[in-house]
């Protein structure tokens, strides 16, 4: 190749790029005899925008590492791979398209065949742009021979994995608890939820619920009032101390280390405690539910034995609210840990739009967030409304849509990977 004695460092690339696909480099490398070929595996950007700097990053070490194994010998596959499933892309589509409500009004207003069109359209569209600038970078990357994650024999590969994993009972159908997303209508891995954490104000509801068999109120602390539609059970610390408090003509349970300041924070003044008990002596004391007359649904399983029950479980922090809490197997991880252990029937009436269905009686059709006010009012009306006020903490955000995310008892597949024990990492080694 004989290059130009005028420095032009576009006219070189050129020149060398044209020099590049004239000796068809990748054939003269495979036609050696060298060792047993290996098989680069990339990892695909996804189709869904243009590539920035990090990504050009990236691909530049994995180019020069590619070159440094072939100059040492190695036959290498070095072919390109576009992630063009899933969400990423569906966002970028209704986006497009004008779509601001979420997956449900997408399909909707425009039909899966539509979108499913114009995800085709864009992973298309954005790739042209992926090749062209991995040609100007000057990327080894064989584009012919580039996997699509949309395309049949890819698909076919992914079930046939997914069946081995089925058949050696890694991959089980299963019923938890789950961070999910509103607007994508899609769970959240740990990794993901831990990436948006935001400073919200949320709701911090006190109210009281009767014990049956004594006169006396368990005051319950929470932040999200639309929990109490799915209430099974009110936590207590079992070493923590707890007062009877008389309050005017009710008895009051709160927990000991947070009463003076919780007294302060309802500016209540006088009170007596009547005696002290270990939170571990509630341990099966059953409650009534203030809204059972308008959730019939709730009604009927509150009659179970082991449902509005007050339970001592130790993972209950005494140090903040009323050292009292609801728990809500619909609605948290502990919580369906703790129903599971207890056998508990979970009660959860919420669907794929995080809407109240019929089953939640009054609040049917109500964005469960949304129904954070009327559960508040209802309270006041039933004379179980203690104290409603704001408490700002960090929450999380959906990475994606920037949604806050709802924790939700949903029925779906997953991988158990415990039960791999090492073999994961053992398999990664020889990668």
């Amino acid at each position: 190749m004989d290059l130009s004695t005028k420095f032009d460092a576009k006219a070189i690339e050129s020149q060398v790029k044209e020099y590049i696909k004239t000796i068809d480099l990748e054939k003269q490398i495979f036609a050696s005899d060298k060792p047993e070929k290996i098989r680069f595996i990339e990892g695909p950007p996804t189709m869904n925008g243009i590539p920035h700097a990090g990504h050009l990053r990236g691909r530049v070490i994995k180019d020069l590492s590619y070159r440094f194994n072939t100059l040492q010998g190695k036959k290498i596959e070095f072919n390109g791979g576009w992630d063009t499933q899933g969400l990423p892309v569906e966002l970028q589509v209704e986006k497009e398209l004008g779509v601001s409500g979420g997956k449900t009004e997408a399909i909707k207003e425009f039909g899966i065949e539509r979108i499913v069109s114009e995800c085709k359209k864009v992973v298309e569209k954005f790739n042209k742009t992926w090749v062209e600038v991995d040609d100007l970078l000057g990327m080894s990357f064989n584009h012919e021979k580039a996997y699509w994650t949309f395309r049949d024999e890819f698909i076919e590969r992914e079930w046939q994995v997914l069946k081995k994993a089925y058949e050696n009972k890694i991959l089980e159908e299963d019923f938890t608890v789950i961070a999910y997303c509103p607007s994508c209508q899609t769970s959240l891995s740990h990794a993901e939820v831990n990436q948006g954490y935001e400073e919200v104000k949320d709701p911090s509801l006190y109210y009281k619920v009767k014990l049956v068999d004594e006169d006396a109120f368990l005051i319950v602390w929470t932040t999200m009032p639309f929990t109490l539609v799915t209430d099974a059970m009110v936590g207590l610390q079992p070493e923590e101390n707890y007062a009877y408090v008389k309050v005017e003509n009710e008895l009051w349970v709160i927990g000991k280390t947070r009463l003076e300041e919780l007294m302060q924070e309802l500016k209540i003044e006088k009170y007596k405690i009547e005696k002290i008990v270990k939170g571990s002596e509630f341990e099966g004391k059953k409650y009534i539910h203030p809204l059972l007359d308008l959730i019939p649904e709730l009604d009927e399983i509150s009659k179970l034995d082991n449902y509005h029950v007050a339970v001592s479980e130790t993972f209950v922090d005494a140090s903040t609210g009323s050292g009292l809490v609801h728990l809500s197997p619909a609605n948290g991880e502990e919580d369906i840990k703790i129903a599971n252990k207890r056998k508990v029937k979970i009660f959860s009436p919420i669907n794929d739009e995080v809407k109240f269905t019929e089953k939640a009686g009054k609040y049917q059709g109500m964005f469960v967030r949304d129904a954070d006010r009327p559960i508040v009012e209802d309270l006041k009306e039933h004379n179980a409304l203690v104290k409603i006020g704001k408490i700002k903490h960090k929450y999380p955000l959906c990475w994606r849509s920037h949604h806050p995310i709802v924790w939700l008892a949903r029925r779906g597949w997953f991988y158990k990977l415990d039960r791999l024990e090492n073999k994961a990492i053992d398999a990664a080694e020889s990668v």
